[in-house]
């Protein structure tokens, strides 16, 4: 059945904004970890690099795991069969316990002889050290918070969403001000500091979802909280079956950019600082092309769910247009403002200048990023996922990482070939994927 464009807009942008703010609100904490924590010094943001370079692919990556959740509900709701839907709810948040509880057992026993491997700075091992220790006590409440969102966002309410995170951020910030840099009886933590603001705002926000999901219809009436569900593992084969493709391509591009992050201590503190400072900006110009993959989970798979396959056609297209319209403004805007922004996130004139350079890729970062990533949220909304697991592992791992070897210890990019062979290898990702979708599972016949 084929939608009204004036429908098809509304609907899509509807979703579409909330989904933006509340990914930005996401995203912003880290990116803000990371200009108060350069604030704070070159050592600060150094440490505060290779603690977010472990965890981040690690907290992606997991997060698409519990994104498996959303399709699901997505199509139950657009084939009017929502009597599964609290199972599934509970059984999310019954693989959130389960990765939590196994990631603080891995961490327990590998976290010190990782960082020493690495042969940082005593000061840099220290602040990385303790940033992840602080985080280990937000690990639970980032994992449901996460998992419950997805939840909502499935049901169309992502305006409760983003009303959560975006105080979340708030309190995130004010905190980071507050612990970093010390205030009255609480002294100054430096880059330590943004572990503990993130767990703290992470325990809150949580608890408001919690609270949210036992007045709020139609939550309300699937008795979430008193109402004892036992553990079924059919409810959570289905997730997983599509939660681990989308876990491993998530944690594959994230792993790439963390690996990228942690092989820049090879060449001094200063790249390593000014390398987490450009890629924590361009994981905040990431949340426009991830917001359109978002929406466009939600609405092509409630239409596939209605087996109305032109409709989701209709809003793939309008899905791409969108990421590529803002990602060109976006590329001229940062080339544009590249000192001013480099300077929200040091003082000091060596690593300005590095950053600076690494931005010239994130401009690139910011084309390629909006070819391929909504593909994987149409895709998904067709329940399309293994392809995007093999050519994220082979994109990402099989070439970036090989070639940004090369091209940074055999030409004179340097550091800066590991930027170079990322983006090729987004591009590559990108083209695989639209093949993908336009000559395959766009066209329910062919499947």
């Amino acid at each position: 059945m084929y939608l009204p464009h004036a429908f098809q807009f509304k609907h899509f942008f509807t979703l579409f904004f909330p989904l933006l703010l509340t990914q930005a609100a996401q995203v912003g904490t880290s990116t803000f970890s990371s200009i108060f924590s350069g604030q704070a010094g070159t050592l600060d943001l150094a440490g505060v690099a290779v603690a977010v370079n472990i965890w981040y692919p690690l907290f992606a990556g997991i997060s698409g795991l519990f994104f498996g959740v959303s399709p699901i509900i997505a199509q139950l709701r657009g084939a009017k069969k929502t009597a599964d839907i609290p199972q599934y709810i509970i059984h999310s948040m019954y693989i959130a316990i389960f990765f939590t509880v196994l990631l603080l057992f891995i961490g327990y026993f590998c976290l010190t002889p990782v960082l020493r491997l690495m042969g940082l700075e005593p000061t840099v091992y220290y602040i990385a050290k303790h940033y992840l220790l602080a985080l280990a006590f937000g690990i639970l409440p980032i994992f449901l918070q996460a998992t419950l969102r997805y939840i909502v966002d499935a049901h169309g309410m992502t305006r409760v969403s983003m009303a959560i995170l975006l105080l979340n951020l708030g309190v995130t910030l004010l905190l980071f001000r507050l612990l970093i840099f010390g205030a009255g009886p609480i002294p100054a933590m430096g880059g330590i500091g943004t572990g503990y603001a993130i767990t703290i705002g992470a325990w809150i926000s949580f608890l408001i979802f919690a609270v949210l999901l036992h007045y709020l219809e139609p939550f309300r009436s699937y008795q979430l909280w008193t109402k004892f569900r036992p553990f079924c593992r059919h409810y959570c084969q289905q997730e997983l079956k599509i939660g681990i493709p989308i876990f491993i391509a998530v944690f594959c591009e994230a792993g790439l950019f963390s690996a990228v992050g942690l092989l820049m201590a090879e060449f001094g503190t200063v790249y390593l600082a000014a390398n987490q400072a450009a890629i924590s900006y361009s994981t905040f110009l990431y949340t426009f092309p991830w917001s359109v993959s978002l929406t466009a989970t939600i609405v092509i798979g409630y239409e596939v769910g209605a087996k109305n396959y032109e409709g989701a056609r209709q809003y793939a297209r309008l899905c791409q247009m969108t990421a590529l319209g803002t990602s060109v403004i976006i590329a001229f805007l940062t080339h544009t403002f590249m000192t001013p922004i480099g300077r929200l996130f040091t003082q000091d004139p060596i690593t300005l200048q590095a950053i600076t350079h690494f931005l010239f890729f994130a401009v690139l970062f910011t084309i390629a990023d909006a070819a391929g990533t909504p593909v994987q949220g149409i895709l998904r909304g067709y329940k399309d996922v293994t392809f995007i697991t093999y050519i994220a592992f082979v994109t990402y791992w099989l070439i970036s990482i090989p070639m940004g070897y090369v091209i940074a210890h055999y030409t004179s990019l340097g550091a800066y070939g590991y930027w170079l062979s990322s983006v090729i290898s987004l591009s590559l990702n990108a083209a695989a994927l639209n093949f993908r979708l336009w000559h395959y599972t766009a066209y329910p016949d062919h499947t």
